[in-house]
C-alpha cells in the first residue's frame, strides 16, 4: 500500500466505521431503568440481569462550536450563497466565529453485552467500538480567506486534527459495601484500530499583489492495528505507507471507578454519585512519526510569459505553482516508534433529589468534564434533568445541558417490562436542519437507542 492519500483514506473509514466522539449518553444517567449506566458509572446496577448481542447500545454524535449558518447565507429570493459571496460582509461573517472553530465526529456501538447478579453483588461484560475524530481550526484561516490582500500577513497557527478508535472488552463488577454506599470499577482490555494526529504549530502568510511568502512547521504521526511502516520518495519526504503482518500490534488497558451514596440518613431523597471513565492508554508499537521544519515557499508571480502560446505557459506556470505548495504537505520520515496515546477520560458528578410529594419525579443535575492530551478534546457541561417513572416498565427524563459547545436540550424515554427493554433519546436534539439534515447552528446533534432482553422480575 505505497499511496499515502489510500493511507488516509483507510485511517478515515477507521474513523467514521469504527463506533466518536466517544462518549456513552448521559440523558440516560438517572434512569434506573436501564442496562448501561455501568459504562458511565460502574457503581451504578441495572433492576435485573440482561443480555444484548448488535442492538444493545448505539451512540452517534457530532460536536462543534459552529454551524451551518457560520458559513452558508440566505441572499435574495431564498437563495443560498457561501461566506465568500461579495453580498456577505467580512465583519458580518467573521464577527459571528470564535477564535477557534471545532467539530467533531463520532460514535459508540455495544457489540454484545450482559450483567448478571454474582459474589454478593451486580457483574457485567461486554465488547464495543469507539471512536474520536476532532478538528480545530484557527479564526486567522478564515479571515484570510475573507479578506486576502486587504492584510499583508497571516498568522494561521493552531490548525489540529485528530482521530482515536478502538475496541474495548469490558468486565465490571459493584456492592454496596455498607448500607447507602455503593461502589464499582470496569477493567478494560483495548485492542488499537487506527490513530492519526497533525499539529500545524506555525502558518505563516506574507504578501502583497505580486509576491506571496508561506512558512510552515507542521508534525504528523499515525498508527494503524498491524505492522505498518512508512515509505519515502528520492528526497526522504513521506509519499505513502506499507503494512505487514495484519495481526493486531497495539492493545492497553484502561479502568472506571465510580461511586454512589444514597444520603437517605441525613437527607432523605438525595443520591449523590461520582465517576472517573476512560483512565488509560493505548500503546501502538508501530507509529509513523513525521515533520516538516520551516518549510519555506515564496512565489512571485508567473514569468516566462510566450505571449505566443499563452496556454501551454499558463498551464506550465500554475503547475510549477502547484509544485511549490506541495513542499507545505512535504514531511521528513521521523522513523517508526512505540508510543503510548491516552484515552480521553471524563468526570462525572450527580445529585439526584427525589421528590417527597411523588416519589418516582425526580429533579436532578450532572456535571461532567473531558480530559485530554489535546486542547480540542477537552469539555466542560453542567446539565438539570427532570425525571419521572410513572409505572415500573416505562420511565423518561427531560434535560438542558449548558457546555463548551453551547446549549443542548436532552430526553430519553425507556421501555423495560418483563422480557423486553428498548430505549432511544438524545443529549442534544437538533430544532433546525438543512434538507440534509445538518444542523442549522451549533454543529451539535446525537442519537441513541438500543433493544436489550432483561431476565428476571423488576427489582
Amino acid at each position: 500500500m505505497k499511496n499515502i492519500r489510500y493511507t488516509i483514506a483507510v485511517i478515515f473509514v477507521f474513523a467514521c466505521l469504527c463506533p466518536g466522539i466517544a462518549q456513552t449518553t448521559v440523558s440516560s444517567y438517572f434512569l434506573d431503568g436501564t442496562f448501561h449506566n455501568s459504562r458511565i458509572n460502574p457503581a451504578m446496577k441495572a433492576e435485573r440481569a440482561y443480555f444484548s448481542i448488535m442492538t444493545g447500545n448505539y451512540s452517534m454524535r457530532t460536536k462543534g462550536n459552529v454551524g451551518i449558518s457560520d458559513f452558508l447565507y440566505t441572499r435574495g429570493d431564498n437563495e443560498l450563497t457561501t461566506f465568500m459571496s461579495g453580498s456577505v460582509g467580512a465583519d458580518e461573517f467573521l464577527g459571528k466565529l470564535p477564535s477557534v472553530s471545532r467539530i467533531g465526529f463520532g460514535f459508540d456501538e455495544s457489540i454484545f453485552s450482559g450483567g448478571f447478579r454474582a459474589f454478593g453483588g451486580y457483574a457485567t461484560f461486554g465488547l464495543s467500538m469507539h471512536s474520536a475524530t476532532m478538528l480545530s481550526l484557527p479564526k486567522e484561516l478564515f479571515v484570510f480567506a475573507k479578506r486576502g490582500f486587504q492584510q499583508n500577513s497571516y498568522d494561521i497557527s493552531g490548525i489540529n486534527m485528530n482521530t482515536m478508535n478502538y475496541a474495548a472488552f469490558t468486565i465490571g463488577y459493584s456492592r454496596d459495601v455498607y448500607e447507602g454506599l455503593r461502589v464499582g470499577a470496569n477493567l478494560k482490555y483495548l485492542v488499537g484500530l487506527a490513530h492519526a494526529a497533525l499539529s500545524v504549530d506555525k502558518l505563516s502568510v506574507v504578501m502583497d499583489e505580486k509576491h506571496w511568502l508561506v512558512e510552515s512547521t507542521a508534525t504528523v504521526q499515525g498508527a494503524m492495528f498491524c505492522e505498518s511502516y512508512a515509505t519515502t520518495d528520492k528526497d526522504g519526504f513521506i509519499d505513502g505507507v506499507e503494512t505487514g503482518k495484519m495481526s493486531p500490534s497495539s492493545s492497553g488497558f484502561a479502568v472506571d471507578l465510580g461511586v454512589v451514596y444514597d444520603m437517605k440518613e441525613f437527607v432523605p431523597g438525595l443520591t449523590l454519585s461520582a465517576s472517573l471513565t476512560d483512565l488509560g492508554y493505548i500503546n501502538w508499537k508501530y507509529m509513523i512519526k513525521g515533520h516538516s521544519a520551516g518549510t519555506r515557499v515564496e512565489f512571485n508571480g508567473f514569468n516566462s510569459v510566450d505571449y505566443d502560446d499563452m496556454e501551454d505557459t499558463v498551464d506550465k506556470e500554475v503547475e510549477r505553482l502547484g509544485d511549490e505548495a506541495a513542499k507545505l504537505v512535504d514531511f521528513n520520515y521521523d522513523g517508526v516508534t512505540s508510543q503510548s496515546t491516552s484515552l480521553n477520560a471524563t468526570m462525572y458528578l450527580g445529585a439526584e433529589y427525589s421528590m417527597p410529594f411523588y416519589n418516582p419525579l425526580s429533579v436532578a443535575m450532572l456535571y461532567s468534564h473531558g480530559f485530554s492530551t489535546y486542547e480540542s478534546n477537552r469539555w466542560s457541561e453542567i446539565r438539570g434533568y427532570v425525571n419521572v417513572a410513572p409505572v415500573k416498565w416505562f420511565e423518561a427524563t427531560l434535560n438542558c445541558g449548558f457546555n463548551t459547545y453551547g446549549t443542548s436540550l436532552g430526553w430519553m424515554i425507556n421501555f423495560h417490562p418483563v422480557g423486553f427493554n428498548f430505549f432511544i433519546g438524545s443529549d442534544h436534539m437538533i430544532t433546525r436542519v438543512t434538507p440534509q439534515f445538518l444542523p442549522v447552528n451549533e454543529f451539535n446533534s446525537h442519537i441513541t437507542l438500543g433493544i436489550n432482553i432483561p431476565i428476571g422480575q423488576i427489582e
